[in-house]
């Protein structure tokens, strides 16, 4: 078969050079220790003059869409600031487990592309329930700064419980020196990490920078 010429349609472009983990082998971002000193969400950063911080995910998939489809055309837009959040693509737990294991899937081989592209990475982390735990954390090197949102997570009873239950697996799957907040960090999860040395540096959405600014 002519690899090559499914090239285009089937983003194989994006597979050069990566490194497979895990038993669904989903591509590596190695370990970062970056720190981020602000976050901008992609669909802001594309139009930035001036561009500065870290580019992040953390809004709704139809926002960053076109990237998935043409990540190349965004590259060298991505590439003027100083890091990137992988996408967080939307795990949804209705979905057929295969869809969940995609968008993580996704998640990873967007962040490792974009690091074997010469741009520091953040791997974004997204988890359901228990049933996706046996890939919800592989193709991320322990050890480093990792990202979660929890815009939305908190403010539902199941929300909140799913993304609790996961969490201290995911601690023991990869040891993170670091966590990148974008959202609210008022739960006990986050408590229990800085106690074991977990750095957690949270990050204010931009609607709740909103309303503490008309609280002015």
């Amino acid at each position: 078969m002519n690899y090559d010429s499914y090239r285009t349609s089937m983003r194989s472009d994006l597979l050069i050079g990566l490194e497979p983990s895990g038993d669904w082998q989903l591509a590596t971002i190695h370990r970062s220790n970056s720190k981020p000193s602000a976050l901008v969400p992609f669909d802001k950063a594309v139009s930035l003059k001036r561009p500065t911080g870290w580019v992040h995910f953390f809004i709704h998939d139809s926002r960053f869409s076109r990237l998935l489809r043409d990540p190349w055309r965004y590259l060298p837009i991505l590439a003027r600031f100083d890091g990137v959040i992988s996408p967080d693509c939307s795990v949804f737990w209705g979905y057929p487990l295969y869809r969940q294991l995609e968008s993580i899937g996704q998640s990873r081989e967007i962040g490792s592309w974009l690091q074997r592209n010469g741009i520091p990475v953040i791997p974004c982390v997204r988890w359901g329930k228990e049933n996706t735990y046996g890939f919800a954390f592989d193709g991320i090197e322990p050890g480093g700064t990792i990202a979660v949102g929890t815009a939305g997570a908190m403010r539902e009873k199941e929300s909140r419980a799913v993304f609790e239950a996961g969490f201290e697996t995911m601690l023991d799957a990869l040891s993170p020196k670091r966590i990148v907040v974008y959202g609210s960090r008022r739960s006990p999860v986050f408590v229990s990490a800085e106690e074991c040395g977990v750095e957690i540096m949270q990050f204010d959405t931009d609607t709740a920078k909103a309303y503490a600014k008309r609280a002015e």
